[in-house]
């Protein structure tokens, strides 16, 4: 090893090793492999090797720019999810691609057309007035020569969205924002950085609500089309802008993420009202058990038909969905038809 040669350790320790070997400078990538020995002093065969990769360990790593829309929520209500997007070019073979994203809020980025990473609810929350964490996702396979684009969902997540068990929004600001950067090392040894900036557009997206207790609101009549593949047309988006960079600290993720692990059928489904003519039909979907996940639903109908979606824990003695213990949460999602 020329980083670190533990040499033949005496331990019953066989995790939380803590690393004593040579400093590691950002974006440094590190192999290693371990084997064991018996009672009687015998080595292992080597195991197989394994890497990791640093981050960017000092402010100045980063060019890039926090970003927003002039779209904000109320202290008593959310706002409109904004889309970012730009367009770049990609001047040759790729040996390796990395995005380090975060977000004010709560992100979702696209590279054309694919969702980058499976992470849900990212960042994730923190103190927001100490620290916002950042990922990093290995976008070599996104990208292709010539015409690229890049594209990001924002929502209010725990830094402006309702928070707690008081009914208050922007307990740490006003509207969500964007930090991303995009570092490209090319075959021949040169790179490119496509930076979180003022050359970002941005759009209102279908979404018109998205809150972590309130729920969310969609209008699909209002989709943006291919907004994350290259070659959109932004005739009518507008340029995005420079927030105010935050004085926290801007540290890695340090935790497993949150990601979708399975999928659950409903065990059954109970008509309520079904074809009743003075209401709409109703019914209730029982997953068989409390779980932290969305639905799936798919539905056909009339423009502007709407479809709303209540959750909750349990049902009461009478077969109906038990909310008193939500509070003022309305934990609701509505879906509207195009």
């Amino acid at each position: 090893g020329d980083l670190w040669d533990s040499g033949e350790q005496a331990s019953e320790a066989n995790a939380q090793v803590v690393y004593r070997g040579a400093s590691l400078g950002s974006r440094q990538r590190a192999f290693w492999k371990v084997r064991s020995f018996d009672d009687e002093g015998e080595p292992s065969a080597w195991s197989a090797p394994a890497r990791f990769e640093i981050g960017l360990l000092d402010p100045s790593d980063w060019t890039a720019r926090w970003i927003a829309s002039p779209l904000s929520g109320a202290p008593k209500s959310s706002g409109v999810v904004p889309a970012l997007r730009r367009g770049f070019q990609v001047d040759g073979p790729i040996a390796r691609a990395r995005l380090y994203v975060t977000a004010l809020g709560l992100y979702q980025a696209w590279i054309n057309g694919r969702r980058v990473g499976d992470q849900e609810l990212a960042p994730g929350w923190t103190d927001f007035a100490t620290r916002v964490r950042y990922q990093v996702y290995d976008v070599t396979d996104h990208l292709q020569e010539g015409e690229n684009a890049i594209g990001a969902l924002l929502g209010d997540g725990w830094y402006c969205g309702f928070l707690g068990l008081v009914k208050a929004r922007e307990n740490y600001g006003r509207r969500p924002a964007l930090l991303a950067q995009l570092e490209i090392l090319y075959a021949d040894g040169s790179e490119t950085r496509i930076a979180s900036d003022e050359e970002w557009h941005w759009h209102a997206s279908p979404i018109l609500e998205s809150d972590i207790m309130q729920g969310e609101m969609v209008d699909a009549r209002r989709n943006l089309g291919a907004w994350t593949q290259p070659g959109y047309d932004e005739g009518t988006w507008a340029g995005v802008e420079i927030a105010e960079t935050p004085a926290i600290s801007l540290d890695a993720m340090s935790g497993p993420p949150v990601r979708a692990i399975r999928e659950l059928s409903p065990v059954k489904d109970a008509p309520l009202l079904k074809g009743h003519p003075l209401f709409a039909p109703r019914w209730i979907f029982d997953l068989g058990q409390n779980m932290v996940g969305r639905v799936r639903l798919r539905v056909r109908g009339e423009e502007g038909t709407t479809v709303q979606l209540r959750h909750a824990e349990v049902l009461d003695e009478n077969g109906e969905l038990y909310t008193e213990n939500l509070r003022d949460a309305r934990a609701t999602d509505t879906f509207t038809l195009r």
